[in-house]
């Protein structure tokens, strides 16, 4: 009589696939950090340079900018004043909300182009 072994390789193919979908959220962060540097409001360039991609934990990523005025520009004003017009054409307020709502409907195109990679 013949005897039939399985080797359960799905440990090994949920850390690859992890590593791999991580990966692809890092490709997303930083095209949304490009795309929201492109529409940044720019008059001396501090906002557009200082900004960075971190890795806050496995399958999370920040985009930030680190300018005491970031929030200020990217909401368009607070309770006191709202700005009105911005230095550079086609910039504006959500800068970054915007290029993130871009990536988000690229995400399932980066994924797959991601995916395929993964090996148990």
């Amino acid at each position: 009589m013949s005897r039939i072994t399985f080797k359960d390789r799905m440990p090994q193919f949920k850390r690859s696939l992890y590593n791999v979908l991580d990966d692809a959220l890092a490709e997303a962060a930083k095209d949304t950090l490009i795309d929201a540097k492109n529409s940044a409001p720019f008059k001396k360039g501090g906002l557009r340079r200082d900004s960075v991609v971190s890795q806050v934990a496995k399958l999370r990523h920040r985009v930030s900018f680190n300018v005491e005025y970031a929030r200020f520009q990217e909401l368009g004003g607070d309770n006191k004043r709202t700005v009105r017009n911005y230095t550079t054409s086609g910039t504006g307020k959500s800068f970054l909300k915007s290029a993130g709502d871009k990536q988000i409907a690229n995400l399932k195109v980066t994924m797959r182009k991601h995916a395929s990679r993964a090996r148990a």
